[in-house]
């Protein structure tokens, strides 16, 4: 068994474990990056089968929904015959989905809310709970080697560029969020982590101070510095630019490249599991495909095809086996692109991520928004550097930073103009601005907060 399973190890020496073993299997995982569609398809069915077999034997909740699988003859071609799982199907029947029986919806609950100095439950398990963002909180639990796994999907790919330390990460503040336990578990020398919660200007003072050659954060923060290096306040010459965890807006990239002349590259991932990488042939990105299969699905769940933008994604995660999801739902919308890719990676490709399918607002009589609608023009105002869109009754609220003079009243026209497009007649359109905007605990900026739905009394 690995190493983790030590009963009454202290942290560092389970951290110092975990690292090794993770070290160790980071050449594999490398190596997998040059394999071909063919190699990489059979690397899916075989974790597919082990997959399966795992929740049909020890997952009292998978063992009745896979009663009538042949687990030996699956193919990943077979997916669709299986039924989907939601986010409330995992946290309703968490004790019947996770197969250790040690591992109770309230043991997880707690270690999320109370996070102990040694993050390492049982000696052998990582808890990650979700941001939340979709108004409801998610936890994924993983074991030693799936850990390893989760590291090595994104470490494959870091080991490829130069390093450029040191670096600057804002990430989430301490709690049980995939950056926060990975930097922790899996720390990087010359890092340093800056909570990006801090107010603008003592992370400016940081920067400064720290003088990073690395960037690494959300791309709502890197908007941020990138305004306050137009100010001058921000003086820093970074070589490496990385974002992840939220959707990097072609305007956004275009601003942060402008003011350092470095190529943004842009990481997708979840605490469910799934990543994708960076391309080296543009902006897209590339799934890791041997470890996971991503289904583009339309609202109804339909298969969409290549250059379609999907509703909504169903993930299978196939290396992490203590909490088998199988087409769980997603409700983020992206793009396959058409195969193959000129970089010769085989893995498939997705455009940048558009947003969640909960970022649309509806209105009255069914009236729908999407997000698109009001990035347009919030995000060709060159002074407009970082801003949230709240839905209200009949309209908006707009708070948002600028470095630069803002016209509010040609604004608010645009955007007006824009929602009574998407049929919203006579939209109300309110505009604020703020020194800096509130961020949820993750560390991440909420872009798009839809108006709650009205309850019946």
């Amino acid at each position: 068994m690995a190493g983790g399973h030590a009963s009454g190890a202290t942290f560092e020496e389970l951290r110092s474990r975990h690292a090794a073993d993770r070290d160790a299997a980071l050449p594999r995982y490398v190596a997998q990056l040059q394999w071909s569609a063919t190699q990489l398809r059979a690397e899916r069915e075989r974790r597919m089968q082990v997959l399966l077999s795992t929740a049909k034997a020890r997952s009292s909740w998978h063992r009745e929904r896979l009663r009538d699988v042949d687990v030996a003859t699956f193919t990943e071609a077979d997916l669709p015959s299986l039924p989907t799982m939601t986010k409330a199907d995992l946290m309703d029947n968490f004790d019947a989905v996770v197969p250790d029986p040690r591992l109770t919806r309230d043991i997880v609950d707690a270690y999320v809310e109370q996070l102990p100095e040694n993050p390492y439950l049982f000696d052998r398990y990582l808890v990650i709970a979700s941001g939340g963002s979709s108004g409801r909180r998610g936890v994924f639990v993983y074991d030693w080697d799936g850990f390893v796994t989760f590291s090595c999907q994104i470490a494959r790919w870091l080991s490829a560029i130069p390093d450029a330390p040191p670096s600057a990460n804002f990430y989430a503040p301490r709690g049980a969020h995939i950056t926060w336990i990975a930097f922790l578990v899996f720390p990087r020398a010359g890092d340093t982590h800056i909570i990006p919660t801090l107010p603008i200007a003592e992370i400016v003072k940081r920067l400064n101070a720290l003088q990073p050659k690395t960037l690494n954060g959300y791309a709502s923060i890197l908007a941020l510095l990138a305004g306050e290096a137009r100010a001058g306040r921000l003086t820093i010459a970074p070589t490496r630019i990385i974002t992840c965890g939220e959707p990097l807006l072609p305007e956004v990239r275009a601003e942060v490249e402008a003011v350092w002349p470095v190529h943004v590259y842009n990481f997708y991932g979840m605490s469910e599991g799934p990543y994708a990488f960076p391309c080296r042939a543009g902006d897209a990105m590339h799934l890791a495909d041997d470890l996971h299969y991503v289904e583009p699905v339309d609202e109804a769940g339909l298969p969409v095809p290549p250059g379609t933008p999907a509703a909504k994604l169903l993930i299978t995660n196939l290396f992490n086996l203590t909490e088998p999801l199988i087409r769980y739902e997603v409700t983020d919308q992206l793009v396959v692109l058409p195969e193959p890719c000129p970089c010769g990676v085989a893995t498939r490709r997705i455009d940048h991520v558009l947003g969640r399918a909960d970022d649309i607002f509806t209105y009255s009589g069914g009236i729908r928004v999407h997000p698109l609608t009001l990035r347009a023009p919030l995000g060709r105002h060159r002074h407009v550097v970082e801003y949230q869109v709240i839905q209200t009754e009949r309209g908006v609220r707009v708070r948002f930073c600028a470095n630069g003079p803002v016209d509010p009243s040609e604004l608010s026209t645009t955007i007006a103009t824009g929602l009574r497009g998407c049929g919203l007649p006579d939209p109300e359109v309110t505009l604020e601005q703020v020194p800096e905007l509130s961020r949820q605990v993750s560390g991440k900026l909420k872009r798009f907060v839809p108006r709650a739905p009205a309850t019946s009394v």
